[in-house]
């Protein structure tokens, strides 16, 4: 691991373990995440046009929403009704959290401006998803080995299942629907990289910020 992801997981590492040791920031924590499982479940059925809708990613958009749920079920149930929503004052950096998407998102279109518009949206999911699920096997897999309470574990193993057949699925569709896969990805993850680097900045910015209750 080079100095710069070292740095990067001792960041994450101390994020999470500042979250967990608190069940109302823990609440934050799991509504910002289930926000952003909403966003993607969201934006895969913006981009899709019903007519190319298939059932592959009519599941991977519905698997995204029960995630979603589930997340915000469990902010529930740590830190009360209160969450039953996407306010900002449920979650941490939450337009950082859209932000993040939605730029990677632009960045991922921007590499097929020039294709038709169903095949662009095909592509952009593709990249998109396989993008974020990458980092999201790696954040989830980081707060799972952090977390004390076994019920969220539980349902974090079920969740890291879902996201890694996704991630297998979606690279073996971009590789062979795309023949510059491995010069794109090789040119979108440090991209993908540095946006991440980012959202946690102000990740971490967010929990300075914030009055835990008494």
């Amino acid at each position: 691991m080079n100095e710069s992801l070292m740095s990067e997981q001792v960041q994450l590492d101390a994020l999470i373990a500042t979250v967990v040791a608190d069940p109302h920031l823990h609440a934050r924590w799991l509504n910002t995440f289930s926000f952003m499982e909403y966003i993607g479940f969201r934006k895969i059925v913006k981009s899709q046009q019903a007519e190319h809708m298939t059932a592959q990613i009519l599941a991977h958009a519905m698997e995204e929403g029960r995630h979603a749920l589930g997340l915000k079920k469990l902010a529930i149930k740590l830190a009360g009704p209160a969450f039953d929503s996407y306010e900002p004052e449920t979650m941490l950096c939450s337009e950082a959290a859209e932000a993040y998407i939605q730029t990677l998102d632009r960045t991922c279109e921007a590499q097929f401006a020039s294709a038709p518009e169903a095949e662009r949206g095909r592509l952009t999911y593709l990249y998109v998803t396989w993008l974020i699920e990458k980092r999201a096997l790696d954040v989830y897999n980081t707060y799972k080995a952090l977390l004390p309470q076994q019920e969220i574990v539980a349902k974090l193993e079920g969740l890291l299942l879902e996201e890694g057949r996704h991630l297998a699925d979606v690279e073996a569709s971009m590789r062979s629907k795309d023949p510059d896969f491995t010069e794109r990805a090789a040119l979108l993850l440090p991209r993908e990289a540095a946006l991440y680097e980012t959202f946690l900045g102000e990740l971490a910015d967010a929990l300075r910020s914030c009055s835990v209750p008494a």
